[in-house]
């Protein structure tokens, strides 16, 4: 959600003329996240989330579409995608494809707000999200697992700066050690992958929506879990409370089997890992200026890593209740 393409008032204008959007009042930029280019369109129709990508494919952005409007059938809170005149889910612009949202109302927390009352709402939702996704039959295979975050590393550990190259060979040897503890034998299905605090929309004290579904995918459901414990959870150390309050919650909507309790610390040892690594290259090596993104410190990703790595597998069982 950086600035990374320019995009002209003409440009703006042929995307209201497409989608019907009316006439354009405003476009304001956001300087958030790390891949697409997104806006906030002011219409006389109304406000509206617009989208700017160069790295997602065709086959992705249908994907997405058609999760949206499966969770839509099960009324889950989610976005809402809107199609041009022609029926089409993206629109072809700049080098790269529009998508449009119906703008989500609502505000983001703060770690600061956080209550084990939020987490475990916020959990109870995830474990509806995984139940609606049991019956959703299309599929897209994670790009973000193991074998790209070992890519990663190894260039990392080729570069320069000593503190990147000692934290990339400190990081390829905790994601061998998650993937030793990962099990085999977990349900699978489509997932959120990103469920940050930035990627949820409260309405007072109830969950508003989940947003930002494009990193979606097939994986294994407790992955989801351990991304959330991890984002959720942790402000400078794991906070037991919210820990609990999130498996809580989440096994209120779908309880977890023992292979999945299981599985919990590899994959929470390899989500740390794996921001730490996507940090690195989007954010600290990104030659974008703060103004056109947001940055975010990929230590404090690090220092999950590390918690995980000293806590072990029934360290982390015990902190969550499981």
């Amino acid at each position: 959600m950086a600035v990374y393409t320019t995009l002209s008032a003409e440009a703006f204008a042929r995307v209201a003329e497409a989608f019907e959007l009316g006439a354009v009042r405003t476009v304001t930029p956001i300087p958030q996240g790390s891949i697409n280019t997104n806006h906030r369109l002011d219409t006389e129709r109304g406000r509206y989330f617009v989208r700017h990508t160069t790295v997602r494919s065709e086959a992705d952005l249908r994907f997405e579409a058609a999760l949206l409007a499966h969770l839509s059938q099960f009324h889950f809170p989610s976005p809402v995608l809107l199609s041009t005149r022609e029926g089409a889910d993206f629109l072809p612009l700049e080098g790269g494809r529009i998508s449009v949202f119906r703008w989500l109302v609502g505000e983001e927390l703060r770690r600061e707000q956080l209550t084990p009352e939020h987490v475990e709402r916020l959990g109870l939702e995830l474990g509806k999200l995984h139940r609606a996704t049991q019956s959703f039959s299309a599929s897209r295979d994670n790009p973000y697992g193991p074998t790209q975050v070992s890519g990663w590393l190894e260039g990392l550990r080729q570069r320069p700066e000593p503190e990147l190259a000692q934290a990339a060979r400190e990081l390829t040897a905790l994601l061998a050690r998650a993937e030793s503890e990962r099990q085999g034998l977990e349900p699978l299905g489509v997932i959120h992958t990103d469920l940050f605090l930035d990627n949820v929309k409260w309405l007072g004290e109830r969950v508003g929506a989940f947003f930002d579904f494009e990193m979606a995918c097939r994986e294994a459901y407790t992955l989801d879990v351990a991304i959330t414990l991890n984002a959720w959870c942790f402000d400078g150390a794991y906070q037991p409370e919210l820990c609990r309050a999130l498996v809580r919650g989440y096994q209120d909507a779908r309880p977890l089997a023992e292979v999945e309790r299981a599985s919990l610390y590899g994959h929470a040892l390899f989500g740390a890992v794996r921001f730490t690594a996507s940090r690195i290259r989007d954010y600290h090596l990104s030659p974008l200026p703060p103004d056109k993104l947001t940055p975010k410190d990929y230590r404090t990703y690090l220092s999950r890593a590390r918690t995980l790595a000293a806590l072990g597998p029934q360290g982390l069982r015990d902190l969550v209740g499981a």
